[in-house]
């Protein structure tokens, strides 16, 4: 995991990932339910049957938004074999996302910005008892580089970890190349339904 360098200027990179974040939301409404549904199945079953996720004990997930790959099949997964299954919550004292274990799907709860997150009760875990993070974005490109929804939460969330982290998306969702700026953090990995994009398990 790095930050991305060579960027281009800020204010041209803000004003390219605008544009494109605007691009990707037409093209994923144009997506079917079923197109959605076929395709976030074949992402979860390509991370399942890879050595990455056996080999991962502490996993960081996340609440799928409508036009986000839907990766609940992997936290069913993770809480059925015992692993430590973790989702970010937002903690207003700190502006900052923070992961969360759930021990089943009751825990989670409607939270921050319209997403779902674990409960007051869930136990924070500490970033560096992760071994894997699974990330949505936008759009993603096949060197790591990833487009937010903007607001930076997740950056922030990943800045100094130490696990692997991967990135997951449609394929109408990757792109030629993300405008990176100095903030950005790039993936260790990304799946998409056909293949893995980049640092795939060896």
């Amino acid at each position: 995991m790095s930050q991305a360098d060579d960027s281009p200027a800020p204010s041209d990179a803000r004003l390219a990932k605008r544009a494109l974040r605007e691009q990707l939301r037409l093209a994923k409404h144009e997506l079917t339910p079923n197109e959605r549904t076929v395709q976030s199945a074949q992402i979860c079953r390509r991370l399942v049957e890879s050595p990455l996720w056996r080999s991962s004990q502490a996993i960081l997930l996340y609440s799928p938004l409508s036009f986000e790959a839907d990766v609940n099949p992997l936290i069913v997964s993770g809480l059925s074999v015992g692993k430590v299954v973790s989702l970010p919550r937002f903690i207003s004292e700190t502006d900052r996302y923070a992961p969360c274990v759930i021990r089943q799907l009751g825990d989670v709860v409607d939270g921050a910005f319209g997403v779902r997150e674990p409960s007051a009760s869930c136990v924070e875990l500490e970033l560096n008892q992760l071994d894997l993070v699974i990330v949505p974005g936008v759009g993603f490109d096949a060197i790591g580089a990833r487009l937010g929804r903007g607001g930076g939460h997740y950056d922030r969330l990943l800045q100094g970890l130490t696990a692997t982290i991967c990135g997951v998306c449609f394929r109408q969702q990757v792109l030629p190349r993300v405008p990176e700026e100095a903030h950005d953090i790039k993936m260790d990995c990304i799946i998409t339904p056909d293949e893995w994009l980049t640092g795939g398990p060896d």
